[in-house]
């Protein structure tokens, strides 16, 4: 199944660097413009000027992002800004956090190289669409680069956590690398390099599917590069770095992996109506309705939890549109999904929430269709619990659908099944750092065995 290899990471020379934490960003597709300028002031050598560099309105084929940032990777090598570990190794990587209730919890995983699979060997596993754009742009990068400066996320199960077991001695010692992100996130880093620990390690997972948490658009940018690198050199072994990707490995058995639920606001619909909205819902839904301050934080915590409650024994969303109301729609039944996919569907598919979400309420009762959905004409994807709620009130917005966040168990299926699950369904939280490790696709150098 998967094959893993070792490799000599290029990381930020601490000699050179006073703050590591100030060279460090989050992934590229979740920067904004103000997070961008900000991550530029902090420090001239930010891996932002790399993964996502400022446009300017002269930029030319041969002066745009892409080759500043080739540049200043060329250059932050030559000044040993950036320097090249001695030995191939893997590299153990944890991020502790708080949850919402205080409790902390820790993430444990590695980075390593993956030998890159096309989806239809079964080997590597996604569960979302994706884009042609960010393809483009992620592909523009890696070429004028030759490298890849963020891993891509996966998930494999192992219950008996023996990974976990096998590296809890490594963890003991100092991290070579600890800083703390601007969520408060801590990030460890270790770097493992004894070929015995790292033979054990990679016979554990070779047997193992793994499934993209997040990095679609970069792992399948990563399988387009490695086939227009094959046509350039046809007598490729498939052992050349180009044949590899630098990978996040992260137990889905872990008590530290959690999904965090994404919500969606409406905004921009002519025709809408809570009154008529309410009724066409009644036909499909249980709908119960309840008194809300939106601007008691106390009470939007007992919507959360009444919501997580509601989740446990049956499908359920809840709805505000303001009002002093907020209403909990629980599924009558799950066969009415069968309505909305070909029969051929997996259940697992037809019956998440965010389906339900999608189909049932978005395209049959608002209109809005996938098209729409795809281009978030009339969508808003947020993060944080309290802002569907200001953002209504506000008046910016229609109605604020809340989620709880899809199971383990549903990403799996659905993936294994080799459907898609809609846009924004999952978020694995906390993201993985950028800059604590750089994978060179150096054209003259082979794979470790």
């Amino acid at each position: 199944m998967a094959k893993i290899a070792p490799f000599r990471a290029l990381r930020y020379n601490a000699e050179k660097i006073a703050d590591l934490n100030n060279v460090m960003a989050p992934p590229y597709d979740v920067i904004s413009p103000a997070l961008q300028g900000e991550l530029y002031q902090r420090d001239p050598h930010n891996v932002v000027r790399l993964i996502l560099g400022k446009t300017d309105e002269k930029d030319t084929e041969a002066d745009n992002r892409y080759t500043r940032a080739a540049q200043d990777f060329s250059q932050w090598r030559q000044e040993e800004v950036l320097t090249r570990d001695a030995e191939p190794s893997i590299y153990l990587y944890d991020q502790e956090y708080p949850l919402e209730n205080g409790e902390v919890v820790v993430r444990q995983g590695f980075m390593a190289l993956t030998r890159i699979e096309d989806f239809s060997s079964g080997m590597v596993k996604p569960h979302e669409k994706t884009l042609s754009g960010p393809k483009t742009d992620r592909l523009n990068l890696t070429r004028a680069c030759g490298a890849n400066f963020s891993p891509i996320f996966s998930i494999y199960s192992d219950p008996c956590c023996a990974l976990e077991s096998l590296s809890r001695k490594e963890r003991e010692r100092a991290p070579d690398v600890a800083v703390t992100d601007d969520d408060g996130v801590k990030h460890r880093l270790w770097q493992l390099s004894d070929p015995d620990q790292i033979a054990k390690i990679r016979s554990l997972i070779d047997n193992k599917p793994l499934f993209i948490a997040d990095g679609h658009h970069r792992y399948e940018t990563a399988i387009n590069y490695r086939n227009e690198m094959r046509e350039k050199h046809p007598d490729y072994s498939g052992k050349e770095l180009f044949n590899y990707v630098l990978m996040y490995f992260s137990n889905m058995d872990d008590k530290g992996m959690l999904i965090f639920p994404t919500h969606r606001l409406v905004h921009g619909l002519q025709s809408f109506n809570l009154p008529e909205l309410l009724d066409g819902l009644k036909t499909y839904f249980e709908v119960e309705a309840a008194d809300f301050n939106p601007l008691d934080t106390t009470e939007r915590r007992r919507v959360r939890e009444r919501l997580q409650e509601k989740g446990k024994q049956a499908h359920a969303l809840a709805l505000f549109s303001g009002g002093g109301k907020v209403y909990y729609l629980t599924l009558r039944d799950e066969s009415i999904m069968d309505e909305f996919f070909d029969e051929k569907s997996p259940k697992a598919l037809r019956t998440l929430d965010v389906s339900i979400l999608h189909r049932l309420i978005f395209e049959k009762l608002l209109g809005i269709d996938p098209e729409a959905q795809e281009k978030q004409t009339n969508l808003k994807y947020v993060k944080n619990f309290d802002e569907p709620f200001e953002s209504v009130v506000s008046g910016e917005f229609q109605a604020a659908f809340l989620m709880n966040p899809p199971r383990m168990s549903e990403v799996r299926d659905v993936a294994n099944a080799g459907e898609k699950m809609p846009q924004k369904s999952t978020y694995f939280y906390p993201k993985l750092l950028t800059g604590l490790v750089i994978n060179p696709i150096e054209e003259d150098e082979t794979i470790t065995e």
